[in-house]
């Protein structure tokens, strides 16, 4: 470290003496604003010095510091060597140790004539004031003739009018620790630095932390302090700021917290005790989360509130970003809500983790148009999400609801329920989605739990229900997820189910994903069966082409040309007859074919097959 001796030399100049961390004697610091010609560590040992006019004001806090019986003094503007960027970043991490290992600080005030307009100084709107004001034990006021005006403990309500700190600061009563972090923000809130960096690096020791200076990183800078900051400090008021800014979770300046200044630490006693972790894509960490609104809108309730609020923490609006309720964006930054916790039943909406997205550097432009997401009303809201609530689940997934089911989805009771049976007939919620072929629920579930396939016993399965009512966007989704072909449902496959209802693509779509074509139901029928009896052409070839055993038997000992022909489908019969199927077969009752198409009275059939016979 390096200090300035009070005395002149010999040679009428001021000199700096350079001291190892465990050789500092007793000293005194400079605190002021920068003015013109600011004498430099280069310019100190030259004798132009006493030019500049930063000189005179050098000079007199050298005769203070002498006159209080200190043989150094420190002055950042002389006892930092600036053209070196790795002493300057050392400096400006150590500047609040300085200023707290110092033996008493002078606080120049060079455009405060008297004590009347000492609080208008701009020294209390500077941001490397702050600290200056804080750290030392002993602060000493100056005004532009060097004239003691008081001291830190003397002006002390003086002081707290105009900058918002508490007096218990000032008095040594409390310390930083006892303040949250949007608390110390908010001292921050007002103050002006020349560079937007030094918006975050002149907060470094009120924080506690240390980090390498960017300069040109702009706003950066402050999102780097934050993430520093819950590095050692799991304070959520870090979070309580409003802006019109919309680049993430973080704040990109400390003017956000000019009205936090009342925020203070909340923990209830069954809070996770999880801590932060911060990644490239967020913050990743614990909270509940209450749904109220369309879009994924929901309120995050943080571990803070107002001095005065009594089990009424803040909650920040974020919203669902991929409805999965795992990664949200703060929006509505200019708001911040208070919530009763008295008025939910918290069992409903237990912490979850969770990733609120990070700052974007560069701003993002919201056009002009586009209004903010907005929560539905409060009677909506009530009736919505009171007690018992599976039947409004249900519908809204049939409906395709995909709003009211992701808010419905927030209550942990309901999405605990997310795979058992929720209807007469068996269905899982996805399997309802699924066979009404709303894929973006379909999607939603997924992401929530759902699983995407069950127990034979338990339930129908989604892809069975996608496969029978035509839905080839959702089979592939669901087999996209790992939707298992051969499973089975009421005693079919998918791959039956589809043939059964002609539904050429996904019979195609099953086929090639792997599905058995000799795969049968209760009564052994296959899919070419299933095709055959229904008359579906297209599907029949489709079958015959990957293999289909044309001879294969059913539970009747039928093969698939009995049910062709017993239902007039020609076009089939004459399909199955040219692939080679037996004209002259016979089934458990010893008929053939062409007895049941006579049955039918299907007489183009019965000339072909007596034609083939």
């Amino acid at each position: 470290m390096r200090l300035l001796k009070t005395r002149e030399s010999p040679t009428g100049m001021f000199e700096i003496i350079q001291f190892a961390d465990n050789e500092i004697p007793p000293y005194s610091i400079l605190s002021h604003t920068w003015e013109q010609e600011e004498v430099t560590f280069q310019d100190i040992s030259q004798t132009h010095a006493k030019d500049m006019l930063g000189y005179e004001k050098l000079r007199q806090c050298c005769t203070k510091a002498k006159d209080m019986g200190y043989e150094y003094t420190w002055i950042d503007t002389c006892c930092i060597d600036k053209t070196s960027s790795a002493e300057l970043s050392e400096a400006i991490n150590s500047m609040f140790r300085y200023y707290q290992a110092s033996s008493a600080c002078y606080a120049f005030l060079s455009d405060v004539p008297s004590k009347k307009s000492f609080a208008e100084s701009k020294w209390f709107t500077r941001g490397w004031t702050l600290q200056e004001l804080i750290a030392p034990a002993t602060v000493i006021f100056f005004d532009e003739n060097w004239e003691e005006l008081g001291t830190k403990m003397t002006l002390q309500k003086s002081i707290s009018e105009c900058t918002r700190i508490p007096e218990s600061i000032f008095s040594g009563e409390d310390g930083l620790d006892t303040f949250s972090v949007a608390q110390r923000m908010s001292w921050a809130a007002e103050r002006e630095t020349t560079r937007i960096e030094d918006q975050a690096y002149c907060l470094l020791g009120i924080f506690g932390v240390n980090m390498p200076l960017l300069y040109g990183e702009r706003e950066n800078a402050f999102i780097r302090l934050q993430e520093e900051i819950m590095r050692v400090c799991e304070d959520h008021s870090l979070f309580a700021w409003r802006s019109s800014d919309t680049r993430g979770i973080l704040a990109t300046s400390p003017t956000a917290f000019i009205e936090s200044h009342d925020i203070v630490q909340f923990t209830p006693s069954d809070a996770p005790n999880s801590p932060f972790t911060v990644t490239s894509i967020g913050v990743h960490l614990e909270l509940r989360i209450v749904g109220i609104g369309s879009g994924g809108l929901a309120l995050a309730i943080l571990h803070c509130k107002k001095c005065d609020g009594k089990d009424t923490p803040i909650t920040i609006y974020v919203r669902d970003t991929l409805l999965s309720m795992e990664r949200f964006t703060r929006v509505r930054t200019t708001e911040l809500e208070d919530i009763d916790l008295n008025d939910l039943t918290l069992s409903l909406y237990p912490p979850r983790k969770i990733c609120l997205q990070a700052s974007r550097i560069m701003r993002m432009r919201v056009p002009k148009d586009e209004l903010p997401p907005i929560p539905y009303p409060e009677t909506y809201l009530r009736n919505l999400m009171r007690s018992n609530q599976r039947v409004a689940l249900h519908n809204a997934v049939e409906q395709g609801l995909l709003d009211i089911v992701w808010l419905l989805l927030t209550r942990a009771d309901l999405e605990a329920c997310l795979n058992r049976p929720w209807d007469n007939h068996n269905r899982t919620l996805l399997a309802l989605a699924a066979a009404n072929g709303h894929n973006s629920m379909v999607k939603l579930l997924l992401k929530r739990g759902a699983a995407v396939d069950i127990d034979e016993s338990s339930g129908q399965s989604a892809l069975s229900r996608a496969a029978q009512r035509g839905h080839l966007e959702t089979c592939k989704i669901l087999l996209d997820e790992g939707a298992n072909i051969d499973t089975r449902d009421d005693g079919m496959y998918p791959l039956l189910w589809a043939a059964e209802n002609g539904h050429q693509a996904i019979v195609e779509l099953l086929l090639n994903a792997g599905a058995n074509t000799q795969a049968q139901d209760k009564s052994d029928k296959t899919a070419l069966f299933m095709a055959a009896e229904r008359g579906h052409k297209a599907v029949v070839k489709l079958l015959l082409e990957e293999g289909a055993n044309i001879e294969a038997r059913d539970k009747w000992d039928r093969t698939p040309i009995f049910l062709a022909a017993e239902h007039g489908h020609e076009a089939i019969v004459k399909l199955l007859l040219d692939a080679g199927a037996k004209v002259d077969a016979k089934d458990h009752w010893k008929r053939t074919p062409r007895y049941w198409a006579t049955v039918g009275k299907h007489t183009a059939v019965v000339k072909l097959l007596q034609s083939r016979s």
